[in-house]
């Protein structure tokens, strides 16, 4: 679905040139659920905007589906950390951003967003404005907005990183739900180790600047994942092995 080939980027600063990423090489597979995790200023959210078309590589390539990407494309959705919703439209109005600026078809369009509303549930609340939903809740409508017109890949920039614990644990249950129901491909940025091992089926390290792909780990544990999961040995083994890689202390976050 998703290959990179010994992408690179370059940029120029006041101080001087910054290598953000050096020969970095990926893969997604149709239907599969890829997580990166690494340390600070790696290039792990340069990367994704390379992927997503909005800047491009000093060197190599990205392709999706055997093309090469050289801009926004409409079989890819993306969400950010924050939701960035317009904050003058409704939520049913923000979901609907995507299908407008496509030009798909509206009725339809609409459809399909009350549906997905009411898949991350918030079916009640497709009149209301963002000022009137939590954190949590503006979130969701981020994740319906990035699946309304369909796409086939998903790019995820830390998308849960503002938000308390509890609430990170119910949207990585509800994004599990919800991509179980499709056939698409998640590539996930995320700074918690827990996170990034209960959403994936691949995990990929980033080294320090410049990025690039230092270890793959696969993740054997059957979906559907519960809050249980947590707890299961294998899956403590890997969150282990992956804090050593990091040479990071036992917390209950795992962040780095």
């Amino acid at each position: 679905m998703l290959s990179a080939r010994d992408v690179g980027l370059t940029y120029r600063t006041r101080k001087g040139t910054i290598e953000a990423l050096g020969n970095l090489s990926l893969d997604v597979q149709q239907g599969e659920f890829v997580s990166i995790v690494g340390p600070s200023g790696c290039g792990k959210s340069t990367f994704l905007k390379i992927a997503a078309g909005l800047i491009a590589p000093s060197t190599g390539e990205v392709r999706l589906k055997g093309e090469t990407i050289t801009g926004p494309r409409r079989d890819v959705g993306i969400v950010f950390q924050k939701p960035t919703l317009l904050p003058w439209k409704t939520v049913l109005e923000n979901v609907l951003l995507p299908a407008r600026a496509l030009k798909l078809d509206m009725q339809n369009s609409r459809e399909r967003a009350l549906e997905l509303l009411d898949r991350v549930g918030l079916g009640g609340f497709a009149g209301n404005y963002p000022r009137e939903l939590s954190g949590g809740m503006q979130q969701r409508v981020g994740l319906a907005r990035m699946l309304v017109h369909d796409p086939s890949m998903l790019l995820m920039d830390e998308p849960f990183a503002a938000l308390d614990a509890m609430t990170r644990e119910v949207l990585a249950l509800e994004l599990q739900r919800l991509l179980l129901a499709g056939d698409r491909s998640v590539l996930f940025i995320t700074h918690s180790i827990p996170e990034a091992v209960f959403t994936a089926d691949r995990v990929l390290v980033m080294s320090n600047r410049p990025g690039c792909i230092v270890e793959e780990l696969h993740v054997p544990i059957a979906r559907p994942r519960e809050v249980s999961t947590m707890s299961d040995p294998d899956f403590i083994g890997l969150c282990d092995h992956l804090r050593h890689r990091f040479n990071l202390t036992m917390t209950p976050e795992g962040t780095d």
